[in-house]
């Protein structure tokens, strides 16, 4: 508590009184008792008595002139004790400086009785004003004729902290167990999938929906604490990341999951940062989760895909974590921090992208944390923060690109919203988004140079297809497959419903002129999140890129989100007295809704955010047609990795020199480079698709450099779920029926070609070629 000013004013004189020596205030206290005066209650009732009346009898007579002693009893005080003062009473005793000793001869202080709990405060005989003093009361003035006596208290200490009691975690126990349920009903399905079962499908979304709409109900009915909120949000983390552990639970089998296992197992076998990794060349220079996945498995024995899925998971949840803290933070609502995490569990690659074992994942943790720290460090956390800030910065610089960029970018913005909304201008803010850039410029300059050549190739696919839409290209253009009316219609309307949040949340906070600028940095953030949905339509890649973007963007759309449902913004306001709708001013404060009308707004939330749900799992990853695991699919990611391509991947290491080059669809690559330790070619595409093998493919495979040649017949049986057998596929976006079997057994008859291994499915082939 700060200091505390207690001002006492004397009643007018009816006789004027000449100055005595000994200006003499006492004050009577209230005795301790069950119930205490309110704290914004500092009234001071004061009586005068005569000199000649004992300090307990009643004021109100006629004092004799030149009596200065004034009697000040509080309210509440109606008897006098003689006990000593306990630890919890709450008589002051104040004593001014300077009031020792009497300054006139034959002026001595009133003896107070032993019972009398009169406080005898001596005032100065001077008007100057005194010295404040540490832990002492002080009168600041008194001019001639002015009865005003300005007491200052000293701060009152802070009390003890009390034992607190246990952690109340309201009904999440209960909540987290009806979720676990749908955890088992995915399960299930996951299990049905595998065997083609019909039912698989329905039970998958009705787990789904189990496992997240009662944590999203509980969490928008404003009704749980922070211990609640927090253990609701990680709760529903850890049952989300189960459902991506059981669906590939013995080994990784995305091909980006894959090349890390390679970065970490080459680590784990050499016990040194920065082997070449053929597989994924760029991630040698971002050695963070290898780094964390090496450690796990070389302190604990476990394998490298046990160690990387614990820490991935780990990840995973301390990044929720963080995000929770830095809402709650900036909000100081556990209802806004936890309906932020619920909404952002709704992106498109949260579910799967953003826990899998990749470079990204382990970036993002320190993403979050760097944006906490400067939270704090922005709201007077002090130097700390700013350290913690730094560290967070150089940890995600040398785990992820693309995560560093886009810290940048958000420190960056946070920085300018608050130079261009505060007043004075806060340049030192600026500090931290200049560190950030010269650490990654540093890096990426210096150390991780072959990151600039791994990004030229989506850069450059995305202005190719800018240009088939809006210039005159001549290559032919990709057409994006075709998205089903159902689902087309849940992503649209749960798009919909952010952007009626959206426009409310910024309707409101320009008509009430909104200053903070922690808000407006995450307007923008939304604003961007928008635009970058619109990446979905630029060719067959849009899609992945949008989904990427939003990582990042959905984090400010998230928080916009909970501003609209958890303060109740208005959606449709009413007219104002001039006939006005949209331009009318906002009620003043937050709202604060009961009743059926908080009901109303507990179900909506809960129905928009569902359908995000739903929206995020039709339109994230894995893709529709592989939702379930299942059999074989050609070029499906995860559903094409099998017992046959790993065997023939296990056998090209064991047999072939390492590094050597080996083409093949997408998914061979993947098993080649990394269960093979091969030198992956992705550009084969021309060699599978051509009817005849002629000069032209003599000399595109020498031109590769190709050794080998993994070829699937089972490419013939259906086409691609993205509609792309290989990576810079030249039929990609126009494939209307699968390659034709005999086109994957021609190389059985071109001299020069030989066939080395065949499981019945893969076969692998020297390619001989003069």
């Amino acid at each position: 508590m700060g200091e505390e000013t207690v001002v006492i004013r004397l009643p007018a004189e009816t006789v004027k009184r000449t100055p005595g020596p000994d200006d003499t205030v006492m004050m009577r206290l209230p005795e301790t008792g069950p119930k205490k005066p309110p704290a914004a209650d500092d009234t001071v009732v004061i009586s005068k008595v005569p000199g000649d009346l004992k300090p307990t009898e009643k004021a109100g007579r006629k004092r004799p002139v030149g009596d200065d002693t004034v009697i000040i009893r509080l309210p509440g005080n109606n008897k006098d004790t003689g006990r000593k003062r306990s630890v919890g009473d709450d008589t002051v005793i104040i004593r001014l400086p300077g009031t020792g000793k009497p300054k006139t001869p034959g002026s001595t202080p009133r003896k107070r009785p032993v019972t009398d709990d009169t406080v005898i405060i001596r005032l100065p005989q001077t008007p100057k004003k005194t010295p404040v003093i540490a832990g002492r009361a002080t009168v600041d003035r008194r001019s001639v004729g002015d009865e005003t006596v300005v007491i200052r208290l000293p701060s009152t200490p802070k009390p003890e902290p009390k034992p607190t009691g246990p952690v109340d975690l309201g009904y999440a126990p209960w909540v987290l167990a009806l979720s676990s349920l749908g955890v088992v009903l995915v399960a299930l399905s996951y299990g049905g999938g595998r065997h083609e079962s019909t039912w698989a499908m329905t039970a998958y979304w009705i787990g789904q929906i189990i496992v997240f709409t009662p944590v999203v109900f509980r969490l928008l009915s404003r009704l749980a604490g922070v211990a609640e909120s927090f253990l609701l949000v990680i709760g529903l983390a850890t049952n989300q990341y189960m459902l991506k552990w059981m669906y590939s639970p013995d080994q990784f089998r995305f091909p980006d999951e894959l090349q890390h296992w390679m970065a970490t197992t080459l680590i784990t076998e050499s016990g040194q940062l920065f082997r070449p990794n053929q597989a994924l060349p760029p991630a040698v220079h971002f050695p963070g989760l290898a780094e964390m996945g090496a450690a796990v498995s070389g302190l604990t024995g476990l394998s490298v895909t046990a160690s990387g899925t614990i820490v991935a998971g780990v990840a995973h949840l301390i990044f929720v974590g963080m995000l929770f803290a830095a809402v709650l933070r900036g909000s100081n609502s556990p209802a806004m921090a936890g309906v932020a995490c619920v909404t952002y569990a709704t992106a498109m690659h949260y579910l799967f992208f953003n826990s899998m074992f990749l470079y990204q994942t382990a970036a993002l943790p320190f993403f979050m944390l760097t944006v906490w720290a400067h939270r704090r460090w922005r709201t007077g956390g002090g130097r700390k923060f700013v350290a913690i800030a730094i560290a967070g910065i150089a940890m995600t610089t040398v785990s992820h690109h693309v995560t560093a960029f886009a810290l940048v970018a958000t420190l960056g913005l946070l920085a300018l919203t608050e130079v261009v909304l505060e007043k004075p201008r806060p340049w030192v803010t600026l500090a931290l988004p200049a560190v950030a850039a010269t650490l990654v410029a540093c890096w990426i300059g210096f150390v991780a140079q072959d990151v600039v050549a791994y990004l030229e190739a989506p850069i450059d696919s995305l202005r190719a297809s800018l240009n088939q839409m809006f210039g005159d290209s001549s290559e032919p253009a990709t057409v994006t497959p075709p998205v089903p009316v159902v689902q087309l219609a849940v992503q649209g309307a749960g798009l919909l419903g952010l952007l009626i949040l959206f426009l409310a949340v910024a309707r409101d906070m320009l008509l009430r002129k909104d200053r903070d600028a922690w808000r407006w940095a995450a307007l923008v953030g939304g604003g961007v999140f928008f635009a970058g949905n619109g990446a979905r339509f630029l060719g067959s890649g849009g899609p992945e890129i949008a989904g990427r973007l939003s990582t990042f963007t959905y984090v400010p759309m998230s928080i916009i989100a909970a501003i609209a449902i958890v303060y109740a913004v208005q959606l449709i306001p009413p007219k104002d007295e001039s006939g006005r709708r949209w331009l009318s001013a906002p009620p003043p404060g937050l709202s604060v809704t009961t009743g059926r009308r908080l009901a109303g707004q507990v179900y909506l939330g809960t129905a928009l955010i569902t359908v995000l749900m739903i929206g995020a799992r039709t339109g994230g990853w894995p893709p529709v047609s592989a939702l379930l695991p299942g059999p074989y699919l050609p070029a499906a990611y995860e559903r094409s990795v099998d017992a046959f391509g790993v065997d023939a991947a296990y056998w090209q290491a064991a047999t072939l020199p390492h590094g050597t080059r080996v083409g093949g669809d997408i998914t061979a690559v993947a098993l080649s480079s990394t269960y093979g330790r091969m030198d992956p070619v992705r550009e084969v595409g021309e060699l599978f698709y051509a009817d005849q093998w002629t000069a032209e493919q003599d000399d595109r495979a020498r031109g590769l450099g190709l050794a080998y040649l993994v070829v699937d017949e089972r490419l013939s049986d259906d086409l691609p779920p993205n509609d792309a057998y290989f990576q810079n596929d030249p039929m990609a976006g126009r494939l209307t029926e699968p390659i034709p079997a005999s086109d994957l057994t021609k190389f059985d008859r071109i001299n020069g070609i030989s066939r080395l291994y065949d499981n019945g499915h893969v076969r692998i082939y020297q390619m001989g070629v003069s």
